[in-house]
């Protein structure tokens, strides 16, 4: 492979990762929170108080990057749109986490059980993505190209 080559593939990685941290970081992502308890590091507890997490991490974001009235409008309309589907997820991973713990606190592990808890959760997630990517693009989509790289550039970038 040529140097060009590389610097190429890795710019398209790179720009699918903005992209995809773009429409995280305006709460799309944080929908999934939506349904009910979340007892730990200061989450929300109710769908209520989900909700107004999600309206002031959209309004921090956007205010960060300029975001229009009617960006605003229209991402909170994605969200609106997407939560409740999101909820519904969230109580099923929340029953298939206790069906797991079940199994795992037996005296005899049944791995027939663990295995279909195991494609259950396949499941799950590709339906969950299946909901939550296209509304991380419509979000993405709002927002000019430079909106997105300031996005980009204050998401705290960890190993990749």
């Amino acid at each position: 492979m040529r140097s060009n080559d590389k610097t190429q593939t890795s710019r398209t990685r790179w720009t699918r990762r903005a992209l995809l941290a773009a429409g995280l970081v305006l709460g799309v992502g944080g929908v999934a929170f939506a349904a009910g308890p979340v007892m730990h590091h200061g989450h929300p507890h109710t769908p209520e108080e989900a909700h107004a997490h999600i309206e002031k991490m959209l309004e921090h974001v956007l205010g960060k990057v300029d975001g229009t009235p009617a960006q605003r409008e229209q991402i909170k309309a994605i969200v609106a749109r997407t939560q409740p589907l999101m909820e519904g997820l969230h109580g099923e991973a929340r029953d298939l986490k206790g069906e797991v713990h079940d199994v795992l606190t037996a005296d005899k592990i049944d791995r027939a059980a663990l295995e279909a808890a195991r494609a259950d959760l396949v499941d799950l997630v590709d339906r969950g993505t299946r909901v939550l990517f296209p509304a991380i693009a419509d979000a993405a989509e709002t927002l000019t190209p430079e909106q997105r790289r300031k996005i980009s550039a204050a998401l705290p970038h960890g190993p990749r």
